[in-house]
């Protein structure tokens, strides 16, 4: 803010009133107004998805719910679409996949895109080994029914729809396995890459077999980061 102050100078007898424009000594300036950042913004992800899946999409081992943070935009949507669509998470055997299958049928297409933008911008997450296995046994397993689809280091192949394999949970990965063994996954005739699953499973012989691939697995994870 300005203020007038009056000043009088004499000169030759005469006053002469000169008004000058005088400004307060540190003036403070106003601070500048904090813009919202993204992870303050309260949308579907966090009403919605990191219910179960956690505030950074790191799973939850109680729920049995994998890490998502870590997947590809593709994958993620073929995932919703079959859940949309009935071919995954309809099973009566499958109490974790109703409820996701539940969670997603509540969503609009703009509040599932949304999630899926915000979800692609969080970092992958960390996970401990907490099953055992032979890596070494694994390797053939895993080269012989797994490679042709997920790729050598597990990075799957969006040609064939097959899921990303590093980044998740070890025991997700068992889960899963022993539900398309179970023919709880993969169970719709329309579901191409799930019924491709289903086959490769059904080469492996028992569960011990499926710890050893899963082991192999694990250290893929490793090698990538």
């Amino acid at each position: 803010m300005r203020f007038l102050l009056p000043l009088t100078v004499v000169g030759g007898g005469a006053a002469i009133i000169i008004v000058a424009w005088m400004a307060p000594k540190d003036t403070p300036t106003p601070p500048a107004q904090a813009k919202e950042t993204p992870d303050k913004k309260i949308g579907v992800f966090q009403t919605t998805c990191a219910t179960c899946h956690g505030k950074m999409g790191e799973g939850n081992h109680e729920q049995m719910t994998p890490s998502i943070a870590s997947h590809p935009r593709w994958y993620l949507e073929e995932q919703i679409r079959k859940f949309r669509n009935g071919q995954r998470g309809k099973h009566p055997q499958d109490p974790n996949g109703q409820k996701m299958r539940l969670a997603i049928s509540a969503l609009t297409d703009s509040q599932i895109k949304e999630a899926l933008d915000y979800l692609i911008t969080l970092p992958s997450v960390k996970t401990k080994r907490t099953l055992a296995g032979n890596i070494e046994s694994g390797k053939e397993l895993y080269y012989e029914n797994c490679m042709a689809c997920h790729r050598y280091n597990g990075s799957g192949e969006v040609v064939f729809k097959s899921a990303p394999l590093t980044n998740l949970q070890d025991w997700y990965l068992l889960a899963q396995l022993e539900k398309f063994k179970k023919g709880i996954r993969g169970y719709d005739p329309h579901d191409e890459s799930g019924a491709k699953m289903r086959k490769s499973v059904d080469y492996l012989a028992n569960k011990q077999e499926m710890l050893d691939i899963i082991a192999l697995i694990s250290t893929f994870e490793k090698k990538k980061r």
